[in-house]
């Protein structure tokens, strides 16, 4: 059983209650010892700020549903462009690989990272590409692996991937990656 502690309870909140906590605390800490009521409130506010800035930087669900479904309406090049696009923008060296296992790899601080994409949209990746692409990886030898997923992944891909070091991009993280889709060029 997990463990409780208040910064856990706190991050599944809106960030305001840790602001509410913070405020409770400063008036109990006035009531009890006036002096050091500020220092009582202060961790609160720190968390309450940091869960409010957390909370402005990701996605709303329906801006990710948008670009999910924006996502798998783009053909295979236009798919693969906008994932190599969104790793540039991370910082990383993008080339396109001459392999059935993975179709980039990723350069950065002399590390090598394999990507597969699986632009499915109606069945589940199931475990036999994670599979290809862990065996890929240990042949080149590569730090790690990336798995991406317009559609979703399998439970038995999830529990193969599960300790081995593949990541699996989907759904949020993966409308995250390909930032903005500009629809309005789209045929209806």
């Amino acid at each position: 059983m997990a463990r409780k502690t208040l910064f856990n309870i706190l991050s599944r909140q809106p960030w305001w209650v840790s602001l509410l906590v913070a405020m409770a605390m400063f008036a109990l800490g006035r009531l009890i010892f006036p002096p050091v009521a500020p220092f009582v409130a202060l961790p609160f506010v720190a968390i309450g700020l940091y869960f409010a800035w957390q909370q402005m930087r990701n996605l709303s669900p329906a801006t990710v549903d948008a670009r999910l479904a924006a996502v798998r309406a783009m053909s295979w090049d236009e798919f693969s462009s906008r994932i190599a696009e969104g790793y540039r923008r991370r910082g990383y060296e993008v080339e396109a690989a001459r392999s059935g296992a993975f179709d980039f790899t990723l350069r950065r601080n002399a590390r090598l990272t394999l990507v597969q994409c699986r632009r499915w949209k109606v069945s589940p990746v199931g475990v036999g590409p994670v599979r290809e692409l862990y065996e890929a990886l240990e042949k080149q030898d590569a730090f790690n692996a990336i798995c991406i997923a317009a559609g979703e992944f399998s439970d038995a891909a999830r529990q193969f991937a599960a300790g081995k070091p593949i990541a699996l991009v989907s759904g949020t993280e993966l409308a995250g990656l390909v930032g903005k889709v500009d629809t309005s060029r789209r045929p209806s």
